[in-house]
């Protein structure tokens, strides 16, 4: 277990735990602070978290952004693999593939999922990281998979 991961059961269900977590993800990772993402869940095989919509990351037309949905996804998909990776490995994103299925008007989740299969190799190895981008009541407005390159740790 990383240490952001043990972090992250301390503090989850604690008051305010959440929003701390939160706040150290985006102090571990600054460019995260652009789009402020709220951690949802993070767990083994899945990161999720949301993005409120305010100016900061909206476009000419009002809408969310497709690179600060982007910029989420990869957040959700590094809560997942600090979760995930095996001890004595190590990730790094390889790259990013999405597709824009829909304007993003509102607050948005984002969900990054992987099967306990996709780690059950001997590294190096990649696994694709499933995303997917949703708004209130279901609309999925990405999707896509982000490429994560497993390694020993040196």
């Amino acid at each position: 277990m990383t240490s952001s991961y043990g972090l992250y059961r301390r503090l989850h269900g604690r008051p305010l735990g959440q929003r701390a977590f939160s706040l150290g993800y985006m102090l571990k990772a600054p460019y995260f602070a652009s789009v402020r993402p709220q951690v949802r869940e993070m767990a083994p095989h899945r990161g999720v978290v949301s993005i409120r919509k305010r100016r900061a990351v909206q476009n000419h037309i009002g809408t969310i952004h497709a690179i600060a949905v982007a910029n989420g996804l990869e957040a959700a998909m590094g809560l997942l693999c600090e979760a995930t990776t095996p001890k004595g490995m190590r990730w790094i994103p390889k790259g990013i593939r999405l597709d824009y299925l829909a304007k993003v008007p509102s607050d948005v989740e984002c969900i990054a999922q992987t099967d306990p299969a996709d780690w059950d190799r001997e590294p190096p190895f990649q696994v694709d990281v499933r995303c997917t981008a949703r708004v209130e009541g279901g609309t999925e407005v990405v999707s896509g998979v982000i490429p994560v390159w497993v390694t020993l740790a040196s």
